[in-house]
């Protein structure tokens, strides 16, 4: 799929998303730092979300800033979207027996 253009706006600190990684009975929180304006063309992780949250993973030497909905495309281990976390909140609902991890740690 070819990059999409779309409106962004930078996200106050301490948003969060979580993902949910079966294969590795594993939660995963990552900052959020902004959000996209939905376009056509783009891709959704839910249609019912008014914005699609923007991530940064902060590998040294090689950052990547990606929205939520093209992360878990480009995965294929079956992740899923578990929650997305105001500031102040966290993790609810974790499976049992599966851990939950800010990405990086």
């Amino acid at each position: 799929m070819n990059p999409v253009s779309f409106p962004f706006a930078a996200a106050p600190d301490g948003w969060r998303v979580a993902i949910k990684c079966p294969d590795d009975e594993n939660i995963m929180v990552m900052p959020i730092v902004g959000w996209a304006t939905p376009v056509n063309g783009m891709r959704r992780i839910d249609d019912s979300l008014a914005v699609e949250p923007v991530i940064l993973f902060a590998n040294v030497g090689d950052p990547i800033i990606s929205t939520v909905s093209d992360t878990l495309h480009s995965w294929t281990d079956g992740e899923t979207l578990h929650q997305i976390i105001a500031p102040g909140f966290d993790v609810r609902e974790v499976p049992n027996g599966w851990s939950v991890r800010e990405y990086g740690d």
